[in-house]
């Protein structure tokens, strides 16, 4: 399988470059799977897990929302955040996960997006770790 470039960047800056044989993300148009010479593309992405394949072996990511640029020679992610199982604070996610689900039984003056989508990131970042 033909390999490509993929540059994830965050709002602190590279996150890293590397070459890869398959990448499988979300989009807000729906799952995806980008291949080598893949066809232009600009989408949102979806709070969602994200996979690639590097040197044979598959890698798991939770991301926050962001973008994906998919050009000639390179794809890019622009992403709001992104997490390896490795970086991933199981507690810290269970516990955010918790807080949104107690914001969004209490049904009072929150911000239910904003609660929804909390929960949502908490329960990407679980599952990516439990990976």
């Amino acid at each position: 399988m033909k390999n490509f470039k993929l540059k994830i960047v965050t709002p602190k800056g590279i996150y890293k470059e590397t070459e890869i044989e398959i990448l499988n993300i979300r989009t807000t148009a729906g799952q995806m799977g980008i291949l080598a010479s893949h066809l232009p593309l600009a989408s949102g992405l979806e709070i969602s897990e994200m996979n690639y394949v590097e040197n044979g072996e598959r890698k798991h990511f939770s991301i926050a929302g962001g973008f994906v640029y998919v050009g000639e020679n390179e794809t890019t992610l622009i992403v709001n955040a992104i997490e390896s199982p490795e970086e991933i604070d199981l507690s810290r996610a269970e516990e955010a996960k918790k807080r949104a689900e107690k914001r969004l039984s209490q049904k009072s003056n929150i911000d239910i997006a904003r609660a929804e989508i909390a929960l949502k990131r908490a329960l990407t970042r679980i599952n990516v770790k439990g990976m």
